[in-house]
């Protein structure tokens, strides 16, 4: 049986052997630039995590002027954003895919972070507290969808997608009927 002829160039090299050389090359190159990323985040935790131990710790014991209580907290809610950020890169690598719910848990603590940082400069009014809050709500919306309608919840446990359903009224040959 003959392959239907296609508008797309095909190089008939090995039967494929091009295309699965490039798509492992492809492969390789993202897996490397998600390595590099996490290195990153990583080296970038580390850094913030000793400098905030390094400007607290002068405080703690008087040595030093006082530290406002509002860099100790913009400081930890920036780390739980690189831990979320973080979380995110390591899940693709665990599931092959990204995983949206995490990716929205990243953004909610990016929000939270600043609301939370307006919060205590008192530059925020009633109505941006509202917007801020919204946008928090909107946030947690989306992950409870993304969560409920994740693959592990839509298809059976043997991983593979189910067939439609067919019907007998109206379908030819057993054909599925698109909704």
């Amino acid at each position: 049986m003959e392959r239907p002829e296609t508008a797309l160039v095909r190089c008939e090299f090995g039967r494929g052997l091009l295309q699965k050389a490039l798509l492992r090359f492809f492969r390789i190159a993202v897996a490397a630039a998600f390595n590099l990323i996490i290195l990153l985040l990583l080296v970038g935790l580390g850094i913030e995590i000793v400098r905030s131990i390094g400007e607290l710790a002068p405080t703690l014991v008087g040595a030093a002027p006082a530290w406002s209580f509002r860099n100790l907290v913009a400081r930890t809610l920036s780390l739980v954003v690189l831990l979320e950020l973080l979380r995110a890169f390591v899940e693709y690598f665990q599931f092959d895919r990204i995983r949206l719910h995490v990716l929205l848990e990243a953004a909610a603590a990016f929000v939270l972070r600043e609301l939370m940082l307006s919060l205590f400069d008192e530059k925020i009014s009633g109505v941006n507290v509202l917007i801020w809050s919204v946008a928090v709500v909107v946030l947690v919306i989306g992950r409870s969808i993304a969560l409920f309608s994740s693959p592990q919840n839509l298809w059976p446990p043997s991983g593979k997608r189910p067939l439609p359903e067919t019907r007998a009224e109206g379908s030819q040959a057993g054909r599925p009927m698109v909704d």
